[in-house]
């Protein structure tokens, strides 16, 4: 048994102990909470997630925090790709089919469409175009429901990004005089795959129908440019996916279409319920790629100017020549053509040019601004 050292002899030796307690707790291996540095604890690949959290719990009032290091920042927003495609709805999903009525509390128009807030449309002595058009939607919306469609009917006023299955705006001429008469229809400016399917099958069935006459040649700017499917333009419009058509069911003004509008509303009707079934039942709905509408970068004339046809192949019908440099609009391509919208000095038309009369420029596409709808 050893004796307990005396105070000067103890004095002496406590250089040398406390020199050798520092160097055996320097050498001894440390936890690997212990490794890593204030701060860095969520990125260290060697600590598990909550280890941290434990080994400076007691620390964690004192020490300032750190500051975010790059894989701690929150990834970047995703910038929608505008080459995708819509997700297909689920299988078994009812279609759904917005009817708009055309000017119908077109008073309430929002802000952005403020112009158009006194449009007020076609009427026959008492009889306005907002009026007879509810009428006509009103009898087309059970025809659908009966086939299994959702229906929804649609003031002036859309709402924004509307998204549907089909959207047809629906609408009733009128003319100074009273020799113009029949139906008509338009597409979007630069009109999806889904939306050329949607007007051919209108096309296909309300004049056989109705027995009416097309007005060929009377589709106007206003009716491609209809403030609707402006998505470019305005927020309260279309979604770009939603294939729509503008259809123009006869002119208030003539007694020969009133016979019909008026008096046979049922079978007006029965023409749109049929184009619209007709699209719904020949359509893809698994094909989102069809209902996204083209890009095309605008274009100018090249040098030696510009043949602008009434179709797209080169023995059509010459509606006008522009000289180099003048603007051009595409909106279609058929054949080595571009349909395009001209704009030069007093011209303004929509025909056909050879694609080699053209050339590509860094400037945006405009579009014709309805002036009225």
């Amino acid at each position: 048994m050893s004796t307990p050292m005396s105070g000067p002899r103890l004095s002496a030796c406590l250089p040398l102990l406390l020199t050798l307690l520092l160097t055996a707790c320097a050498s001894a291996p440390q936890s690997p909470a212990a490794q890593v540095p204030r701060g860095t604890e969520t990125v260290h690949a060697n600590v598990p997630l909550l280890a941290p959290a434990v080994a400076y719990a007691a620390e964690a009032e004192t020490a300032p925090p750190a500051p975010p290091t790059p894989t701690e920042l929150p990834p970047p927003p995703l910038i929608p790709d505008p080459a995708a495609t819509p997700t297909p709805r689920p299988v078994g999903t009812a279609p759904r089919v917005g009817l708009q009525v055309g000017h119908l509390h077109s008073n309430e128009l929002p802000d952005e469409m403020a112009q158009l807030r006194t449009s007020a449309g076609a009427h026959w002595g008492n009889v306005s175009e907002a009026s007879l058009n509810l009428d006509i939607a009103n009898r087309v919306k059970p025809l659908l429901e009966a086939q299994g469609v959702s229906v929804e009917l649609l003031p002036a006023t859309v709402p924004p990004g509307y998204d549907a299955d089909a959207f047809v705006a629906l609408h009733s001429d009128g003319s100074n005089g009273g020799s113009a008469h029949g139906w008509k229809l338009a597409t979007p400016w630069r009109a999806s795959e889904a939306s050329k399917q949607l007007f051919g099958a209108m096309a296909g069935t309300y004049g056989g129908v109705t027995g009416m006459p097309e007005d060929v040649g009377g589709v106007t700017f206003n009716m491609k440019g209809y403030y609707a499917f402006n998505f470019r333009r305005y927020d309260y419009a279309i979604a770009r996916t939603t294939p729509a058509i503008i259809v123009e069911m006869g002119f208030m003004t003539s007694a020969v279409d009133r016979a019909m509008l008026f008096n046979q509303p049922d079978r007006v009707a029965r023409g749109l319920a049929e184009g619209i079934m007709a699209y719904l039942r020949q359509r893809d709905p698994a094909n989102g790629a069809a209902l996204l509408p083209p890009e095309y970068p605008a274009l100018q004339a090249a040098t030696g100017g510009a043949t602008v046809r009434a179709a797209p192949r080169d023995n059509a019908r010459v509606l006008a020549r522009v000289s180099a440099d003048a603007r051009l609009m595409p909106f279609d391509k058929q054949n080595g053509y571009y349909q395009v919208f001209v704009h030069s000095g007093k011209l303004s038309t929509v025909g056909w040019v050879r694609e080699d009369q053209v050339v590509n420029t860094s400037e945006q596409s405009t579009f014709p601004t309805p002036a009225s709808q």
